[in-house]
């Protein structure tokens, strides 16, 4: 096993990790605000999904993001999602729950084949974050936060939120991922 095959490894169990949690979430429960300023399941998801689409595609690899092609107007949010990684007010963002999570699972699949495709020069190369307030970062980097560190993250808070409403946070099927 080489660096790229573990990195595949990782993103790969991040994210089949992040979806066993959210695999009985419901609408309410997605958009449920919780009190002070933690963010909705809905908020966190859509800047994890929005993000990563944003990362690979268009910071990384210099392409169109799926959520301005094929999911164009489709991922069900009530209010645009801006560059700078979300709202103004992430307590009034709701959405129709089953398009985020169709662009969410798209946006997986986008991840996966970016990671399925990665040569060290992917790893290698230089993208400039400075637009977005950061600095220029590796290819490697940007792998990691959308491929595996955004995922593990947000899906430990998504296990929170459920847990706060009464629900299981960690199924079975998410422990077994480690």
């Amino acid at each position: 096993m080489d660096a790229i095959d573990l990195l595949r490894e990782q993103t790969k169990g991040a994210w089949d990790w992040l979806e066993s949690i959210l695999a009985d979430v419901t609408e309410e429960q997605a958009n449920w605000q919780p009190g002070g300023t933690a963010n909705s399941i809905t908020a966190g998801y859509a800047h994890l999904v929005v993000t990563a689409d944003n990362g690979f595609n268009t910071q990384l690899k210099g392409q169109m993001p799926i959520i301005a092609t094929e999911f164009k107007g489709q991922v069900g949010l009530s209010e645009p999602f801006n560059a700078s990684g979300g709202w103004r007010d992430r307590s009034t963002v709701r959405a129709d729950w089953e398009a985020l999570r169709k662009f969410g699972r798209a946006v997986y699949q986008e991840v996966i084949r970016h990671v399925d495709a990665a040569t060290p020069e992917d790893l290698e190369r230089r993208v400039d974050m400075t637009p977005w307030g950061l600095e220029v970062w590796t290819g490697l980097e940007i792998f990691t936060l959308h491929g595996i560190n955004h995922p593990r993250l947000h899906g430990g808070e998504f296990a929170c939120l459920k847990g706060l409403q009464g629900s299981e946070g960690y199924t079975q099927a998410s422990r077994a991922y480690r």
